[in-house]
C-alpha cells in the first residue's frame, strides 16, 4: 500500500490527469488487500517414503510441544489483548462513522430543500463552508437567498455530486473503520480528497471561467479563520483552505499526451515487483498418486485378457470391477488404497515411466497403451499379398488372415512376452510391433492401411450386428461395451456403408430400470451359490450356457452395492478343447466304422422319418425379410414388400440367395437360376 501511495505522490500527483488519478487512487487500494491474498503453488513431485513421513511427524510433534510449552508458560494471553485493542478501535471508529452519516442525514431531513435537477439543496441556519454528499448539497440559506454565493461555487459542489465523489470517501473511511492502525489509510484518504478538488476545479475552468477569478473568489470566500470556527462532516466533500495552495499549482499545469503514456506504461513494472515481492508462495510436494489418474480401463500387462475397470465416484473414492470381483479405491494422505469387502487396506504401487499400476500382485497397464491397442487395425504384406485384420471380439483378440485368394480364416491368439502368437499347422506364428509395422516370426513385415481402417471397424460392426441379430429381440440383451462399440461404428458410416451393412440391432425399450430388481438377484443367487458351491467341491461339473448367460446379464445391470452384497461371480472353467479330428494318410485303410446302414425289407413300412419339407419362396422371402436382408429383382434393388408382394403373384418366379460384404442378398428373377 505504500509503495502505491509513493508511486503516485512522486510521479501522479502534481500531474493533471485527475480522472486516471482517481482510477489509479482506488485500484491501488483494493489491489492492495488483493495482492497479499494471492498464492501461487509450485508442484514438486517427490517419491513416497515412509521414513520421511515418520520423521516429518516426530519433528512435528516436537515443534507442537514446544510451542505448547511456551503458550501454557506465558502469564499473558497476548492473543486476546491483541484482539481486544483491535476490537475497541473498531467499535470506535465504526461508532464515528455512523455519527457523521446520522449528522448529514439529520441535515437532509431537518433544513429545507430545492432540488434543482438531479441535485438537491440544502438550506442550513449554520455558518458551515459548502459541502456535498452524493447529490445532495449543503449552503448557507441566507447567502443562497442573497445570491452572495459564487457561481464558480456552485459548480464546484455540483461537480462533486454528479461525479459520485462520495462513493470514493465512503470507501476510505469504512476501510478506515476495519483498519484503522494502518497510518498508510490516512494518507491514502488525503490524496483522494484532495483529487475530488482537483476535478472539481478543473470542471470549473473547463466552464469558461477565468483562472484568476476563481482563485480570488476561493480566497475571498473562504478564510482560514472562517475555516477553523465552522467545519463540514469529515465524510462530506468540502472546499479546503489547506490544499488551496496545491490546488492554484496544479490549475496551471498542463501534462502532455506523452507524459501521459509513460507513466501509464510505468504501472505495469511497478503491478509486476508488487505481485512478485507481496503475493504468497506456496510449495506442494506431491507423490505419484496424486499426478497419477486411476479411472479408466486396465489390463493384467502379461496376458491383456484380465479386464479391470475403474470408475470414479468422487476425487477420494473409486470403484473397481476385476472379472467380477469388487475393489474399492480410497486416497488417503495423497496414496490410493484398494481393499475387497470389508477386507484390509493395501496400497496401490504405481509407476510413472511404466505407466503402470500393481493391484493385487498383478501388474495392470492402461488399454490405450497395450500391445492389444497398438495391434487393432488392417495389415497388408504385398510381397505374399496378405492381409491381416486385428479386431477385438468381447475380451479376445481376434486375427483374420486371408491370404491371396483362400478364404478368411479367424485365429484366436494370446500373448507372449511382447508379441500374439496362435499355433499355424503344427508351429506357432507371432506377430509384434517393431517401428510402427507388424512383424511375424516368419520374418514377414505388413504395413497398416491407414486409409482402410474403417473397413476393419465396420468388420467388427458387422460380426456384433450378426451375433446379436441373431437373438430374438424378446430376449436379445446387448452388453454396455458392445453396444457402445456398434454405436460409435455405426455413427460413423455412411449411408451407403449403412446399407450394405447388417441392420443395428436394437432392443427393447427397457422399463426404466436402471438396477437389477430384488427377483433378478434372487434368481442371480440360487444359481451363483449353486456353481460356487459345485466349483469348491471340484471334480467334473456340468455348467449350463443359458444358466451362464443369465449371471451375466443379471450381472452387468446390478449396481455396485448389490454386486457387493451379492453371491460372486462364479469362477467359471474354461471348456475343454475340442478332440483332434481324426487323420489318415493317403492309402491308409481307416478303422473308423461305417454309419449302420438302415435295414427295411420289402413291404416293410420305415421307421427313419422323411427329409424336411423345404420352405416355399414365400416363406424364405418372409423370413430373409425378418433378417434385414437386401432384395433385387431382375437386377433392380426393391423393398422387402415389394418382394413378398411379387412372389404372391407369381408362384413361377425364381430365387437365389447370396452373402455380399457380410449382408444377405436375395436375388428374384423370371429366368431359371444357375449356379456358376
Amino acid at each position: 500500500m505504500a509503495i502505491f501511495l509513493t508511486f503516485y505522490k512522486v510521479l501522479l500527483e502534481n500531474e493533471s490527469m485527475h480522472q486516471f488519478k482517481r482510477f489509479f487512487l482506488i485500484a491501488a487500494l483494493v489491489s492492495s488487500f488483493i495482492i497479499p491474498s494471492i498464492v501461487f503453488t509450485e508442484y514438486i513431485e517427490i517419491e513416497p517414503s515412509d521414513v520421511s513421513t515418520q520423521v516429518l511427524a516426530i519433528e512435528q510433534n516436537i515443534e507442537n510441544q514446544n510451542i505448547a510449552k511456551e503458550v501454557a508458560q506465558s502469564p499473558l494471553n497476548w492473543s486476546l489483548a491483541l484482539w481486544t485493542i483491535y476490537g475497541i478501535g473498531v467499535v470506535g471508529f465504526g461508532f464515528r462513522f455512523i455519527r457523521h452519516l446520522i449528522q448529514l442525514w439529520s441535515r437532509i431531513r431537518n433544513n429545507p430543500k430545492l432540488k434543482q435537477n438531479s441535485i438537491t439543496n440544502v438550506l442550513l441556519k449554520q455558518q458551515l463552508p459548502p459541502h456535498t454528499f452524493f447529490n445532495f448539497i449543503f449552503l448557507n440559506k441566507h447567502k443562497f437567498e442573497t445570491k452572495s454565493i459564487p457561481n464558480s461555487v456552485l459548480l464546484h459542489e455540483e461537480t462533486h455530486a454528479l461525479q459520485k465523489h462520495s462513493l470514493d470517501v465512503l470507501l476510505i473511511e469504512f476501510l478506515q473503520v476495519l483498519f484503522w492502525f494502518n497510518p498508510v489509510l490516512y494518507f491514502f484518504k488525503k490524496s483522494i480528497k484532495l483529487n475530488h478538488e482537483f476535478l472539481a476545479d478543473s470542471a470549473v475552468l473547463k466552464n469558461n471561467e477565468d483562472q484568476l477569478n476563481y482563485q480570488h473568489t476561493l480566497l475571498s470566500y473562504l478564510s482560514n479563520g472562517n475555516y477553523n470556527v465552522h467545519q463540514s462532516v469529515g465524510i462530506a466533500n468540502a472546499i479546503n483552505y489547506s490544499s488551496i495552495k496545491k490546488r492554484f499549482i496544479i490549475m496551471k499545469k498542463q501534462t502532455s499526451k506523452k507524459g501521459f503514456l509513460i507513466r501509464s506504461l510505468l504501472l505495469l513494472p511497478l503491478l509486476a515487483i508488487m505481485l512478485y515481492s507481496f503475493s504468497n508462495r506456496k510449495e506442494k510436494f506431491i507423490s505419484e498418486t496424486h499426478v497419477y489418474s486411476l479411472n479408466g480401463e486396465w489390463l493384467n500387462e502379461e496376458n491383456e485378457l484380465e479386464i479391470l475397470k475403474i470408475t470414479e465416484e468422487n476425487e477420494n473414492l473409486l470403484w473397481g470391477n476385476n472379472q467380477g470381483l469388487i475393489l474399492k479405491f480410497e486416497k488417503i494422505n495423497g496414496q490410493f488404497y484398494y481393499s475387497e469387502f470389508n477386507k484390509e487396506k493395501l496400497l496401490v504401487e504405481t509407476n510413472l515411466k511404466e505407466k503402470t499400476i500393481l493391484v493385487n500382485g498383478k501388474k495392470f497397464i492402461r488399454k490405450e497403451n497395450s500391445l492389444r491397442n497398438q495391434l487393432n487395425g488392417i495389415w497388408l504384406n504385398e510381397q505374399n499379398n496378405t492381409k491381416i485384420i486385428v479386431s477385438e471380439y468381447d475380451i479376445y483378440m481376434v486375427f483374420d488372415l486371408l491370404e491371396g485368394d483362400k478364404k478368411t480364416v479367424r485365429y484366436y491368439p494370446k500373448k507372449r512376452f511382447n508379441s500374439y502368437y496362435f499355433t499355424y499347422g503344427y508351429e506357432d506364428w507371432s506377430f509384434k510391433i517393431e517401428n510402427n509395422k507388424l512383424v511375424d516370426s516368419r520374418g514377414n513385415h505388413y504395413t497398416r492401411l491407414e486409409e482402410n481402417q474403417t473397413e476393419s471397424k465396420i468388420y467388427q460392426y458387422n460380426s456384433l450386428a450378426r451375433k446379436y441379430n441373431s437373438i430374438p429381440i424378446a430376449e436379445r440383451n446387448i452388453p454396455l461395451n458392445d453396444l457402445k462399440t456398434l454405436e460409435a461404428i455405426y455413427s460413423s458410416m455412411s449411408e451407403t456403408q449403412k446399407k450394405e451393412a447388417h441392420p443395428f440391432p436394437e432392443c427393447l425399450p427397457k422399463k426404466q430400470q436402471e438396477t437389477a430388481t430384488k427377483k433378478q438377484i434372487a434368481d442371480y443367487n440360487i444359481l451363483a451359490k449353486k456353481y460356487n458351491t459345485m466349483i469348491s467341491k471340484g471334480g467334473n461339473i456340468r455348467i449350463m450356457k443359458s444358466d451362464v448367460d443369465k449371471l451375466t446379464n443379471i450381472y452387468e445391470i446390478m449396481s455396485d452395492e448389490q454386486k457387493i452384497s451379492a453371491q460372486p461371480f462364479p469362477d467359471f472353467p474354461e471348456p475343454p478343447p475340442a478332440p483332434n479330428a481324426p487323420f489318415i494318410h493317403r492309402g491308409e485303410k481307416s478303422d473308423i466304422p461305417p454309419p449302420p446302414s438302415p435295414n427295411v425289407k420289402k413291404g416293410d413300412i420305415s421307421n427313419i422319418p422323411p427329409p424336411p419339407t423345404p420352405p416355399s419362396p414365400l416363406d424364405y422371402v418372409i423370413s430373409m425379410a425378418k433378417k434385414g436382408a437386401t432384395f433385387l429383382y431382375e437386377d433392380k434393388k426393391i423393398s422387402s414388400d415389394k418382394a413378398i408382394e411379387l412372389l404372391k403373384k407369381n408362384k413361377d418366379l425364381n430365387i437365389e440367395s447370396r452373402e455380399k460384404n457380410g449382408k444377405a442378398e436375395v436375388r428374384i428373377t423370371k429366368e431359371p437360376v444357375t449356379i456358376e
